[in-house]
């Protein structure tokens, strides 16, 4: 009974409520100022079962409370040990999913009494513990088999655990490293586990024709899997020594059994229980089991499985611009790899200062600008080790550069991991690490002038006669810079971020950034050719090592043609969806997020989108009113917009097919030996979902074309006044649907209307 003071009435107020709730609009917010946080909190019912763990219902004493009626020494039949296995795997894979131990594993009444109290040794970890001892044998199907498969799954969790927990990942959100003053065995090394597996795979193997042989035989897979699972997991990043892909593959080869022994395996729920959350040390409230059906379990598994196996092909170094391609054409995988995944692929990256275990950060630095902006450079080569008089410009020069590279060396390297953050993540970090890009530009700016008298560098003469100089260092940040500006906004368009009427703009604003690229790389390309030609000279001389120099400017040459091309195509396309975007808007029937309108103007969502660029120098932030301009097309006629947008899409197709004809990796990466044919056919197949966009677009463009054509036709025969009305309709895919064939490209699915224009 709740006991009322008699100078309170308790009152229902919920209409009352209701109704005054109803007559706020939208955004409106009310607050009592007497209304502070320790009313709020006062206002929590502590003894509520939702809220309190510790709390205890009527009749229920607190031996009740936290001990469950589940006999762990009971035997199990053996289609009862596979459900439980079966079972277990199901919260194993909640748990890669994100979701707590509290809510997944811990729930389990077997892997507590394994693990609390924490046994000191592995033969201490058993389902009898804290029992009488009694002359009945202990029976195998529990004891052997079930207790070495949670035993094994135990330490794969360790595993996992392990390497998530020393890389980048956001709690809660990627992953939940929480152990509720749990251990998950990591104080024992992994050989008594492969013993226990074995031993229990080899009594299974001996019960043949006592146990029913397609229940033995599902037993005997999940065992096989587990232990096979265990050895990959313990190779962690000794996979770039061994190159073993055998554990991920077998189990692979074991799921089409696994999948059709499901069916086989009976549910024992009461070995589940929530009551263990009163005992974990936990400070949030009771929360719910998370369990996922063993379909999407299994399809998690196989997912982490290919995803391991194909990770493999990253670890063989053909240069930065090929790791750049595998790192993020495998980690762009739908759906995203696990975080466990993303977490090796963190450490495989850079570990010990040292990328894919082979190449030193100075050196992977050194290669990257040698394939941009200093191709076969004296300030590559001058070493600091080799030149011990200091007076000698070599020697300033590989001091210089040694500072360079412990500035630079980080951030660069982070360009690279922050690829295996989750996707919204991504975007986040590079909005805040673009600003510092935009200093290190500055630095790398001052460093080329100090190195530009130390090098002698020639200046290049412009057709009026001005002198100019390469700045290779602030150029090759200024390329990064302007990827990251792409990445944002592309990014932008996967996530959803931007409302139907933003669209027009911000395809746009893609396309003044990409033309700011290609003028930027034809820049570079100028400074290669002039050094191209003053080394044909060196050739003709047969001086020293100009051949080798003439390779190294063929190879970057290469290179800036490939970007050329790919820039093309997406500045291509988004000029033809820029404009597709511009008519439908023009003629109102462009979806709009009316329920924002009240609270928002263009210029102010201009100002939010511009957020993450508003402290970069260098591209300069477009003024609202010359974006507004340029967005809307502001004097250019419906026809001249439509030539726009058919052109374009012309070339989008025409430089994609290029794009996809060059292949995914720079021609030395071609060879038979070095091939990466996992991460070359996700790459073709994303740039082929890009053609199909084009494609889609195309068609939307023709049919906004004949609405105007027949529009303009109606007009001039009947009513002039309403030559601006089309009759169509406009559906803006949703990200991750079948209409979307890519998500950076959002194609308006674009039909005539029945009954009128949609606005």
């Amino acid at each position: 009974m709740r006991v009322v003071s008699q100078s309170v009435v308790p009152r229902d107020i919920t209409d009352e409520f209701t109704v005054a709730a109803s007559r706020l609009k939208t955004g409106q917010l009310v607050k009592d100022e007497y209304f502070t946080l320790f009313e709020a909190v006062g206002a929590l019912e502590i003894m509520d079962s939702k809220m309190d763990s510790g709390y205890l219902g009527p009749g229920e004493n607190r031996a009740q409370a936290l001990e469950d009626d589940y006999d762990l020494t009971r035997e199990l039949a053996p289609d009862e040990v596979l459900g439980v296995m079966d079972g277990l795997l199901c919260y194993e894979m909640a748990w890669h999913m994100g979701h707590p131990l509290s809510q997944t594993l811990f729930t389990s009444l077997y892997l507590d009494k394994l693990l609390w109290p924490v046994p000191k040794t592995l033969d201490e970890a058993h389902f009898f513990r804290g029992r009488l001892a009694t002359n009945k044998e202990d029976p195998a199907m529990i004891h052997l088999v079930l207790r070495a498969y949670c035993l094994a799954l135990v330490k794969c969790c360790d595993f996992v655990h392990a390497r998530v927990a020393t890389e980048y990942y956001f709690e809660e959100e990627d992953f939940v490293t929480q152990l509720y003053n749990r251990t998950l065995l990591s104080q024992f090394e992994p050989e008594p586990f492969y013993d226990l597996l074995n031993r229990a795979i080899s009594w299974i193997d001996e019960q043949k024709g006592k146990i029913e042989e397609n229940v033995r035989e599902a037993i005997r897979t999940r065992l096989l899997i587990r232990r096979e699972f265990l050895l990959a997991l313990e190779q962690d990043i000794e996979v770039i020594e061994t190159r073993s892909r055998e554990h991920f593959l077998v189990c692979l080869s074991q799921f089409d059994h696994l999948t059709k022994s499901a069916s086989l395996g009976k549910d024992v729920s009461d070995s589940f229980s929530l009551k263990i959350q009163r005992k974990l040390a936990s400070t949030v409230p009771p929360r719910p089991m998370v369990k996922i059906n063993f379909d999407d379990a299994l399809a998690h598994l196989k997912r982490l499985c290919q995803d391991a196996v194909d990770l493999q092909e990253i670890i063989d170094y053909h240069g930065p611009y090929n790791l750049k391609v595998t790192i993020w054409t495998l980690l762009s995988r739908k759906p995203q790899p696990s975080v466990y995944i993303r977490s090796l692929v963190q450490t495989l990256i850079v570990n010990n200062m040292t990328i894919l275990g082979a190449v030193p950060v100075k050196q992977f630095l050194y290669d990257e600008l040698a394939e941009l902006v200093l191709p076969s450079s004296i300030l590559l080569q001058a070493n600091i080790d080799e030149i011990e008089v200091p007076s000698d410009p070599r020697f300033q020069i590989a001091k210089q550069m040694d500072a360079f590279v412990k500035r630079f060396s980080q951030p660069f390297v982070d360009t690279f991991r922050s690829a295996c953050l989750n996707r919204c993540r991504i975007r986040r970090t590079v909005c805040h690490t673009i600003a510092d890009w935009d200093n290190l530009q500055m630095e790398a700016e001052d460093l080329d002038e100090q190195l530009r008298t130390l090098s002698n560098e020639p200046p290049l003469m412009l057709a009026n006669g001005d002198a100019t100089y390469s700045y290779p260092l602030s150029s090759w940040a200024y390329h990064h810079k302007l990827n990251q500006f792409r990445l944002i906004l592309q990014l932008g368009f996967e996530l959803s971020i931007y409302a139907p009427e933003e669209l027009p703009g911000m395809y746009w604003y893609l396309s003044h950034i990409c033309s700011t690229h290609l003028g930027h790389i034809d820049r570079v390309r100028t400074f290669t050719v002039a050094t191209a030609k003053r080394n044909l000279t060196d050739m003709a001389a047969k001086k020293r090592g100009a051949l080798e120099r003439h390779a190294a400017l063929q190879k970057s040459l290469r290179l800036l043609e490939r970007l050329t091309t790919q820039i093309v195509a997406i500045d291509a396309f988004a000029i033809s969806l820029h404009a597709l975007y511009v008519l439908l808007a023009r003629h109102h029937v462009l979806p709009t997020a009316s329920s924002a309108q009240a609270y928002s103007s263009d210029r102010l969502r201009y100002e939010i989108r511009m957020k993450p660029f508003l402290q970069i120098t260098l591209p300069e932030l477009v003024p609202y009113d010359e974006y507004h301009r340029e967005a809307m097309l502001e004097g250019d006629s419906d026809e001249t917009v439509l030539e726009r947008a058919t052109k374009a899409i012309s070339e989008a197709r025409k430089a994609w097919e290029a794009t996809l004809a060059n292949g995914a990796f720079m021609p030395e990466f071609d060879d038979e030996a070095n091939t990466a044919p996992a991460i070359e056919e996700d790459w073709k197949r994303d740039v082929k979902d890009t053609m199909r966009a084009c494609i889609g677009a195309s068609i939307a463009i023709e049919t906004v074309k004949k609405s105007l054509k027949s529009n303009a036709n109606s007009a001039q025969s009947k009513d002039p006044a309403n030559a601006s009305s089309v009759n169509l309709r406009v559906i803006i895919p949703e990200a991750g649907s079948k209409a979307r064939w890519h998500d950076w490209w959002i194609v308006p699915q674009v039909s005539q209307a029945t009954v009128g224009p949609k606005t």
